[in-house]
């Protein structure tokens, strides 16, 4: 059987959404520029552009790090197991330390798109002591809270076989162009499905959209009606569960936005393998600010200095 030719394809999700409105050409660096890395002999531009791609900030990772514990606790869950809040943080942090020592001592280049690669060591900048401890201190909290917390004892007490996704990742298709979906956790009770999204920061209005946008992937993948949806915004490390019962105008204004940023991808999409690049369609934000932060400020030539 010939082996599946690979395509470059339009795809959208609520970060990749979030992206592309920060700066065109961050959105541009990610999704094309490195089209095709794996075919690079010798490696050259393509591959280095990957790796830049693949760079994680310290709070990004630490996040990571704590949906991949919880993850576990469900895997174990599902098995007839458990795990309490100190074995939940120790899973945590024996994670953040094999990443740690992945990105500090260069291992990280033995599998440079599978590998954890901090932004901070890429760009030799200091980590602090203290900006460590906050980290370690984020995953302590943030287990405890988990394991602990009455507001998240229905995500604890609900049964496996009412499990309808757990760290899934799963797509639709709306407006011919396939959608990724990641909810964290869904579960269905009582002909309800109830859809829960950990996050390790502040709370942010775009949490909201992005909750939205998995309440019309249920629709979708369940066929469940929308008054029969309820999303939980989980902030694990300010130790808060926001409850959003889904709303008929609400997700109507979430398909309309999403409907606009994906109709604007569109206009500029196109396949690096066979299409002309138009390098006029990929500015960059000019914001100072956000440059300083963004992976690629090594080798894009826009960056503001």
């Amino acid at each position: 059987m010939a082996a599946t030719e690979l395509k470059c394809e339009l795809s959208w999700s609520a970060s990749r959404a979030k992206e592309f409105e920060r700066c065109k050409r961050e959105y541009w660096y990610s999704r094309y520029a490195s089209w095709g890395w794996w075919t690079e002999r010798p490696r050259a531009q393509k591959f280095e552009i990957m790796v830049h791609k693949n760079l994680t900030s310290l709070p990004a990772f630490t996040g990571d790090v704590i949906h991949r514990a919880i993850e576990r606790w469900f895997q174990l869950r599902r098995a007839g197991s458990t795990m309490n809040a100190t074995e939940l943080m120790e899973e945590a942090i024996n994670l953040f330390r094999t990443g740690w020592r992945q990105s500090s001592t260069d291992a990280w280049e033995e599998r440079p798109n599978k590998s954890t690669h901090l932004f901070e060591h890429h760009y030799q900048h200091e980590i602090s002591k203290e900006r460590t401890e906050h980290a370690r201190k984020l995953i302590e909290v943030a287990t405890r809270y988990f394991c602990e917390s009455p507001a998240l004892e229905p995500v604890r007490a609900a049964a496996p076989d009412d499990w309808l996704a757990v760290e899934s990742l799963d797509t639709y298709q709306y407006l011919g162009t396939k959608v990724y979906a990641v909810p964290d956790f869904a579960y269905g009770a009582n002909e309800k499905v109830h859809i829960w999204d950990w996050k390790t920061g502040r709370p942010r209005e775009d949490d909201i959209f992005q909750l939205h946008t998995y309440a019309l992937y249920a629709c979708e993948k369940w066929q469940t009606d929308p008054e029969d949806i309820t999303l939980y915004a989980a902030y694990l490390g300010e130790q808060e569960v926001q409850t959003i019962p889904v709303q008929i105008d609400k997700l109507s204004e979430a398909q309309d936005r999403m409907s606009m940023s994906l109709r604007e991808m569109m206009d500029v999409h196109y396949d690096p393998d066979v299409d002309d690049l138009m390098m006029d369609n990929w500015p960059t934000s000019g914001a100072p600010e956000a440059c300083r932060f963004c992976r690629y400020q090594g080798i894009c030539d826009g960056a503001a200095s």
